[in-house]
């Protein structure tokens, strides 16, 4: 497994991978392409098989670190390569002089918070019926 910034020509297969993962947030071209520009954003791809099978995207400013979009591709899913792109964000986040990583999931989504709690996120609030209008959203955090 390698990981690696992602760049423009990854668009279509960040785009495939979060169309098949419907928890994920769905930029589409456009936003992939507003999201590689932004100065402040880091989108890291795992790459195997000479594809792209997962990424993280987050956006670092002012040593606070903000995960906004994980996905791995179904075929790739429950093999720990989630885990592995959201601990390549934590270790970065922290050697840029970061203090702190947040993110907001789903209060469904168990899978996904199990995840950030494995790798050391605890939830520090909640947005209500923030999704959809009827799920909340877990504001969770890792500090250090």
């Amino acid at each position: 497994m390698k990981y690696r910034l992602a760049v423009l020509t990854d668009i279509p297969a960040l785009v495939a991978i979060e169309q098949a993962q419907p928890r994920c947030a769905q930029w589409g071209q456009t936003g992939w392409q507003t999201e590689l520009a932004e100065k402040s954003a880091r989108v890291w791809c795992a790459q195997a098989e000479n594809r792209v099978i997962g990424f993280v995207a987050l956006r670092f400013a002012a040593d606070i670190g903000e995960i906004l979009n994980v996905g791995v591709a179904p075929a790739f899913a429950r093999r720990g390569i989630g885990t592995e792109l959201v601990n390549h964000a934590l270790i970065w986040v922290r050697e840029h002089g970061g203090k702190q990583l947040t993110l907001e999931v789903g209060a469904c989504n168990n899978s996904a918070v199990a995840l950030y709690q494995k790798v050391g996120f605890k939830q520090v609030g909640v947005r209500k019926k923030f999704y959809m209008g009827n799920e909340d959203a877990l504001i969770m955090g890792c500090t250090w």
